[in-house]
Formats: structure tokens, C-alpha cells, sequence
């Protein structure tokens, strides 16, 4: 192990899995001299992108990245609310009997950083999650600002300037706001459209882009109502709303042009504008929802007459948003899916062999298998400090605020053993990891060798000593 020379110790560690990487650093002060330098950093993202958007998704190969899930947990405590960030990363299973491990959440879940954020209510608290990087809303003047953008792995946060107070002369704005990355131009931005509590049909829309010293952005007004009390859901570099006047209009923020498109229809929804009923309206809204699973965009639909929760996707054939559809890829049988009859199972994410997680907003996660029709209790929750939990897609990274140009970042400082404990759970303490990773690393190096050995050992490692 310690005659592997730089470059090929940086080019088999940058193809391991975050968390794989993670437990490297125990292994000797070399390498995680090598794992803490921010040109490493640089390299593990590029190969992480790679993975993710360029063929490395569903149905991609073996070698890809597995994306994971980022729980925020609402506790109550001493009157106020307390938002805790956990995480759960896919398992895959590669046996040849092809028995995969269908409990994928059923272990406990683990909580990454130290890092919490008080709030009179845990909804709407995460704003989005891109590449490792976590955009929370933070509440000011009775208003929820997308303004904290944090990585739980390099522990780094940065806060950006808030909602001005006098924007709209002293009355308290209402916010939908989105956080995304655009791929072709390597840029993560926060989108933020701010409402007047009484001209909700205009919108003055703000865009933050990381890194380029230009702050907030205010690049016009928006004749939609966005949903405030949902985020933007962010699929293929762009983020998506429903209208709150009319869930049949769905808007996508294009993060490349910065242009807002108005997308077809889902069949679900009925269409046409409900001015003059508000009691319409929100019966309708509460049977709809704008989600993301496996990668593309869903409505969820929870069919107030039928047996059914309908989720359908929008199938992008072309460039052309025109010509996109949308297909009904899941409906599951109603029965079942209520832990009682104020609190129903909400589906949030599909698994990689294509079963749904569900979960109730308080204490259960289940999965719901497609090919037999039957749900399965995951975990149970029997705390009863617990108040709220939601989840959205979320891969751990080592993509460094500092380095992509937020001058103004922090680091929350912590001692080794806590950080270990946080970021890998119990399980991966600094004594048996080392035995782990020299199995996993000699097995990448043979690999490595055999594919690009010339290459390799005449790499010149650009920057390096910079």
C-alpha cells in the first residue's frame, strides 16, 4: 500500500463511492492528505457527474452511482422545532440468484453533520439537494428565504443575502423558491419568486448562481402563481411548479437560459382556473402532486372517486417540449395506504428495483412492491418526539462551497471521532476500516492496472502542487 505512487493512488480512490472514500481516511495521514486536497475533490465530482448524467442512471450499467435519499426530521423541542438531516444511501446487490435486498431502508437511518436549524415548522425546510450540496429555506420576518446552502460531508455552509424587508413596503412577501444544477455549464443557482400577500398572480423572480459574485439577480416578473408550500422539483436541469390557480399548468425554470416554459398537461388534471372557488380549488390541489422518481418528472395523483394513486411521468422524446406526454407508469390500490384517516402513505421515491417508498408523515416508511401489489413496513417510529419527516434524492459528494467561489463560507469544526461516528454511523469505526479498504482499493488497483496502465503512469496530475 505504501509504495502505490500519487497518481495511481488519486485515480483509484477517485472511483470509489463516497462513502467508500470517506472510510479511506482512516486508513493512513496520506491519504487523507490526498482525500482533503480540493484537486481531489475536483476529480471524484467530475467522475461523480459522469456516472450521473452521462448514461450512468437507471439501467446504466454496473458501474454507476447510487443515489440515495437526505431525510429532514422535525423533533420538538422546548417549544421550537428542530430540523436534523439523515441519509440512506441504495443498496445494490449484485447476487447471483438474483434475490436483491428489498429492505433497503429498514436499518436505521444515519445522520450526517452536526447541523440543525430551529423552525416553528419542519415543512417546506429543504429546498432542494444537487450534487452533494443542500439549499435550506431559513425563516426571517415571517418568511421562508432559500438563503443556506450546506455540504454535510466537507461540513462547509454559506449563507446568502436575504429577502430584502422593504420589498414590498412592509408587507410580508410569500416565497417559491427551487434549488438545481445545470450540467453543460457546470453552475448550481437558487431560484426565488417572491409574491405580494396581495397580488399573487405576479411574481418578481431572483436567481442566485454560485460563485459568480453577483449575488441575487432580479431577472423579471412571472405572471404564474408557483406553490409556495412545495419546492421546485428539480429533473434535467430545469425546476418545476405546479400553478397554484390551476394544477394543470406545470411551469419549468430552465437553469441553462434562464427562461420559464409552461409544459403539457398531465391527463389527471383537469384543466381551467378556479378564481372564484376557493373551496374548488383546494380539494383539487390536495389530490395533486409534483414529484421526482427515477430520474424523471411525476405527478402524483390521488384519485378522490377511484381505488387508485395514479403516478404518471413526463416522457421527453426530443428537444421540443411540445411534442412531450405523459404516461401512467404506477397505480397503487388505495387500501392499505392510510395509517389512519387523517395521515395516508405518500409515495416519495422509486428504488432501484423499481419498487415505491412510501411514507406516512410521522412514523412509517414502507415499500410498495409493483409485481405482487403488496406493501411492506419498513421502519417504525415509535419516538414520540418525532413531529415530521420528508425525503428527497440525495448522493454525498466532497463538492467544496469554498473552492467554487462562496468566499464567505464556514466550516463547522468538529473532532475526529464525532465526525467518523456522524458521517459513517457506528458500524465503520478506524480500526476495522483499514482491513475493509485495502480489499476494496487492492481490488480497484488491479482493475485500474489491467484497463489503463500506460495511461495512468504517465498521467501528469495537472495543479497538483498549486
Amino acid at each position: 500500500m505504501e509504495n502505490l505512487n500519487t497518481e495511481l493512488t488519486l485515480e483509484i480512490l477517485s472511483r470509489l463511492p463516497t462513502d467508500s472514500v470517506l472510510r479511506c481516511t482512516g486508513v493512513c495521514k496520506t491519504w487523507q492528505t490526498l482525500i482533503r486536497h480540493p484537486y481531489f475533490a475536483h476529480i471524484h465530482h467530475r467522475r461523480q457527474l459522469q456516472l450521473l448524467y452521462g448514461g450512468g442512471g437507471r439501467g446504466g450499467g454496473g458501474d454507476k452511482v447510487g443515489m440515495g435519499l437526505l431525510f429532514w426530521i422535525g423533533r420538538f423541542r422546548e417549544k421550537m422545532g428542530i430540523l436534523q438531516l439523515h441519509y440512506r444511501s441504495n443498496i445494490d446487490d449484485d447476487d447471483d440468484d438474483g434475490q436483491q435486498q428489498r429492505h433497503l431502508y429498514s436499518k436505521i437511518l444515519t445522520r450526517i453533520g452536526n447541523f440543525e436549524i430551529q423552525k416553528d415548522r419542519s415543512r417546506n425546510a429543504v429546498v432542494g439537494s444537487c450534487n452533494g450540496l443542500i439549499c435550506f429555506s431559513v425563516p426571517h420576518h415571517d418568511v421562508e428565504d432559500p438563503i443556506r446552502i450546506h455540504n454535510p460531508i466537507t461540513q462547509e455552509y454559506v449563507d446568502l443575502p436575504r429577502l430584502r424587508e422593504n420589498i414590498f413596503e412592509g408587507c410580508m412577501a410569500s416565497i417559491a423558491s427551487g434549488f438545481g444544477y445545470h450540467p453543460s455549464t457546470n453552475q448550481y443557482k437558487v431560484v426565488r419568486i417572491a409574491y405580494h400577500p396581495e397580488e399573487l398572480m405576479m411574481g418578481i423572480v431572483e436567481v442566485y448562481t454560485l460563485g459568480d459574485g453577483r449575488g441575487w439577480r432580479n431577472i423579471g416578473e412571472i405572471s404564474y402563481m408557483l406553490s409556495c408550500s412545495l419546492r421546485g422539483i428539480y429533473v434535467n436541469g430545469a425546476l418545476h411548479w405546479m400553478d397554484d390557480n390551476d394544477p394543470g399548468k406545470i411551469v419549468a425554470f430552465d437553469l441553462s437560459d434562464e427562461e420559464f416554459r409552461l409544459l403539457p398537461s398531465p391527463p389527471c388534471v383537469p384543466l381551467g382556473e378556479y378564481h372564484d372557488d376557493d373551496d374548488q380549488l383546494f380539494n383539487l390541489l390536495k389530490h395533486y402532486k409534483l414529484s421526482q422518481f427515477g430520474g424523471r418528472l411525476c405527478v402524483i395523483h390521488w384519485d378522490e372517486r377511484g381505488e387508485n394513486v395514479d403516478i404518471w411521468s413526463l416522457n421527453k422524446e426530443d428537444a421540443d417540449y411540445h411534442s412531450w406526454s405523459w404516461t401512467r407508469e404506477f397505480s397503487i390500490a388505495r387500501r392499505g395506504l392510510y395509517m389512519n384517516e387523517y395521515q395516508p402513505f405518500q409515495p416519495f421515491a422509486l428504488t432501484e428495483n423499481g419498487e415505491i417508498l412510501l411514507g406516512s408523515s410521522l412514523k412509517i416508511l414502507s415499500l410498495y412492491d409493483p409485481k405482487t401489489a403488496t406493501i411492506t413496513k419498513n421502519l417504525v417510529d415509535d419516538d414520540k418526539g418525532l413531529t415530521f419527516f420528508e425525503a428527497i434524492p440525495h448522493v454525498n459528494s466532497f463538492v467544496s462551497l469554498r473552492a467554487l467561489g462562496e468566499k464567505s463560507t464556514t466550516i463547522i469544526r468538529k473532532s475526529k471521532r464525532v465526525m467518523q461516528r456522524a458521517l459513517l454511523g457506528e458500524k465503520y469505526r478506524t480500526i476495522g476500516c483499514t482491513r475493509v479498504m485495502q480489499r476494496a482499493v487492492l481490488g480497484e488497483k488491479s482493475r485500474a492496472i489491467r484497463k489503463s496502465r500506460s495511461r495512468i503512469m504517465h498521467a501528469k496530475i495537472q495543479g497538483w502542487n498549486s
